[in-house]
């Protein structure tokens, strides 16, 4: 039954600028209402023009925006203020990490997504419109619902520069380029989101760090990601196999 399956949540495409200015915001102190009325005037000229509709793409998008960066769950909020505490003090250029994960734990449409591209992409090298389509219909259920935000997610990987159409075959992406985190602190954070958004207790930290979900980025698996203070936990699993989870909060 389509009541029975799970909400998808994502169903606007978000530019990364527009992220950005919401996570900036949100680092000036700005309060709530105010950062609403200002992503709203920053979209004005962009999505609904000439509309006040308070359900239109402009509201939506903005509604997307405050749940990922401003008014995010309650459980997530850890996950949010870390991520801030960090792009802080990087340019805007190094925030990808933290928009790709934060948008995954928010919306785990958005991990589902992430999931299955990245398992195609390994697989077969490209991932197409039909095959990614086919996917989240299985875990979401055949709604014109899945198929269109299908559509927004895929934008998303596209404008964010991560997946580029290949000329000769519409509707198929193939991988632009894998970001290299060679900071420990960021990678870790990254690989925080990815497990709280896969809704486990705990993974192989090498199985993790390989997760098709990240499919963006290329992280060295070692305990260098376990720092003191930082968001992971590490154990061993038997003789060999190391293990991390989530520390509590």
């Amino acid at each position: 039954m389509n009541e029975d399956r799970p909400q998808v949540g994502f169903n606007r495409y978000l530019k990364l600028e527009w992220l950005d200015y919401a996570a900036s915001l949100m680092l000036a102190g700005t309060p709530v209402a105010q950062i609403k009325l200002a992503l709203e005037d920053l979209l004005k000229d962009q999505l609904s023009v000439g509309s006040q509709a308070v359900r239109g793409s402009r509201g939506k998008t903005v509604s997307m925006l405050l749940s990922i960066w401003v008014t995010a769950p309650k459980s997530l909020l850890w996950l949010r203020d870390s991520a801030l505490e960090q792009m802080r003090r990087l340019p805007a250029a190094e925030h990808l990490p933290f928009h790709w994960g934060m948008s995954m734990a928010v919306y785990p449409f958005f991990g589902m997504a992430a999931e299955s591209a990245g398992r195609a992409l390994h697989l077969q090298g490209s991932v197409s419109v039909g095959l990614l389509k086919t996917r989240l219909c299985e875990q979401y259920g055949q709604r014109e619902t899945v198929l269109r935000s299908t559509r927004y997610t895929l934008q998303c990987f596209s404008s964010w520069g991560l997946l580029h159409e290949v000329k000769e075959q519409s509707g198929v992406y193939d991988l632009s380029a894998r970001h290299v985190l060679q900071e420990a602190r960021i990678a870790a954070w990254l690989l925080a989101a990815a497990l709280t958004s896969s809704g486990v207790q705990m993974a192989a930290l090498k199985s993790l760090a390989q997760s098709p979900r990240l499919f963006p980025f290329q992280i060295e698996a070692g305990r260098h990601l376990i720092e003191e203070g930082g968001p992971l936990e590490y154990f061993r699993q038997g003789l060999d196999e190391e293990m991390v989870t989530v520390k509590s909060k």
